[in-house]
């Protein structure tokens, strides 16, 4: 397919939110995998072992619910992610289809906002292990390493984010550069380092308690665990096209398989190691085993070097950009500032000031991870639906950027059948919740409010795209 010359009419566009132009669409399939691969691996990812293990779960029922939940979410994430591939769009410039020119603010602003939150959580991964390489060389023992790092962690976050924008200042050719190795290395390092672990003296005695289980597949524990590998990509699912539209076309299934091996085949991994670590060791954090077990000092300092890496590459692939997208689409800003005041606004939001502890920071991770699937899960369904069941694939790129009038303008810039179902399927989902017992409780002072949490992100998928399918065709919102 030809580049589609756009020239927007009735405003000035932010050049940065312009179709990628074919030329520039130049990652072959094998770069491809390898951003999911770097995009995945992260130390965050290996709490996931650690997750199922504390709900009661087995080896084996871990790597079932990996492999499920992400199948679920891939799928998703490239039912939405070929609309950038084919042409070149970005997040918010493709929500304008299903929630009309204007209405796209709210879906930008609720991913944007998900994505900082993991912004924070893997900034505070990597700074932790920046700050324990530090403490290591002074000759701290081992056990003292972690507690004194996690008192300094503020000004390793300085470095780390630091470094983050240096690097993002390149743009999109600086996040392919990054993924041809961070991920495929951490994951090469923790692999040695397990099976170190496993057919050590020190532990092989803890080797059966990896197929101990306390729970079925059909109870809430697993469907908790479901979720949290699920909703672990829910956020990416939506704005797969940021990162996608980078991808040569002329390479067919390219897509598709860099999505299932970066993603599934390469969580599935990180859980079965990160399971198996946490059950020979009896310790949760990644970067503590690292220095703990790892044999010797210079093992122990390259572990925790790739643990800096990971999470610092995963932010440049997954979790800033749709906080930059809300600072470029609602406030107008270029990519280099949006990416220096995005990056100042993650400082404030990594949790040094909440988290203590390995215990402390798996909760966290934990909470955020298996609930947040209700606000973003019929935001997918939404634009699946509107792509391939209202419009049929096909896309009016002058429409997309034209303020005012045409297919995309609706009801003056909103879409009135996307708001509808949006709305609808929040209090279907609500209801579900209450039926299954999948409603998690927010503590707002001295009272708890209901919030669906747990296996309600698949609902909310299959309700919104149910709705907007229904509702786009009543209120007659398709116009080509």
């Amino acid at each position: 397919m030809a580049d589609v010359a756009v020239t927007p009419k009735g405003y000035t566009e932010n050049p940065d939110l312009l179709p990628t132009p074919r030329s520039q669409q130049k990652y072959s399939g094998w770069t491809w995998t390898l951003m999911m691969f770097s995009m995945n691996t992260c130390i965050p990812m290996f709490f996931l072992g650690p997750i199922g293990q504390g709900l009661g779960l087995n080896f084996w029922q871990a790597l079932w619910g990996s492999l499920v939940g992400n199948l679920a979410a891939v799928i998703v994430m490239w039912l939405n992610g070929v609309v950038g591939v084919r042409h070149g769009l970005t997040y918010p410039v493709q929500l304008r289809s299903t929630f009309g020119f204007r209405g796209t603010h709210i879906p930008v602003i609720m991913r944007g906002l998900s994505g900082l939150m993991w912004f924070g959580i893997e900034a505070w991964a990597g700074s932790l292990a920046i700050t324990m390489i530090i403490v290591s060389l002074t000759g701290v023992p081992k056990d003292q390493v972690t507690a004194i790092a996690i008192k300094y962690l503020i000004i390793a976050l300085v470095i780390y984010l630091g470094s983050f924008v240096l690097v993002m200042l390149f743009g999109l050719q600086g996040i392919g550069q990054m993924a041809n190795w961070a991920g495929p290395i951490m994951l090469i390092y923790f692999i040695w380092l397990v099976i170190f672990l496993a057919t050590g003296s020190q532990f092989k005695a803890n080797v059966p308690t990896l197929w101990v289980s306390k729970v079925g597949y059909f109870t809430l524990p697993f469907a908790a665990y479901l979720a949290v590998q699920t909703n672990w990509w829910a956020t990416v699912a939506l704005n797969i096209s940021d990162i996608s539209r980078g991808i040569n076309p002329a390479k067919k299934g390219a897509f598709g398989i860099g999505l299932f091996v970066g993603i599934v085949l390469c969580q599935m991994l990180g859980t079965a190691l990160g399971f198996t670590a946490a059950s020979l060791t009896g310790t949760i954090l990644p970067q503590d085993i690292i220095v703990k077990f790892a044999p010797g000092v210079i093992p122990a300092i390259i572990g925790l070097l790739f643990a800096f890496l990971a999470p610092w590459s995963t932010d440049m692939t997954a979790n800033s950009i749709p906080l930059f997208n809300i600072l470029m689409s609602t406030f107008k800003m270029r990519w280099k500032p949006a990416v220096i005041v995005g990056s100042i606004i993650a400082f404030f939001a990594v949790p040094w000031w909440y988290v203590q502890g390995a215990d402390s920071y798996l909760g966290y991770m934990q909470a955020w991870a298996g609930n947040y699937g209700i606000l973003l899960g019929p935001i997918a369904g939404l634009m699946i639906a509107n792509y391939w069941l209202v419009h049929k694939q096909k896309v009016n790129m002058g429409a997309l950027y034209t303020k005012g009038s045409g297919a995309y303008w609706y009801r003056n810039g909103w879409s009135i059948a996307a708001y509808v179902s949006l709305v609808l399927t929040w209090v279907i989902c609500y209801l579900i919740a209450a039926l299954i017992n999948q409603m998690a409780y927010i503590p707002v002072g001295s009272v708890k409010i209901p919030f669906p949490g747990g296996v309600i992100w698949y609902f909310s998928v299959v309700v919104a795209i149910l709705l907007e399918w229904l509702f786009a065709t009543i209120l007659k919102e398709k116009k080509e």
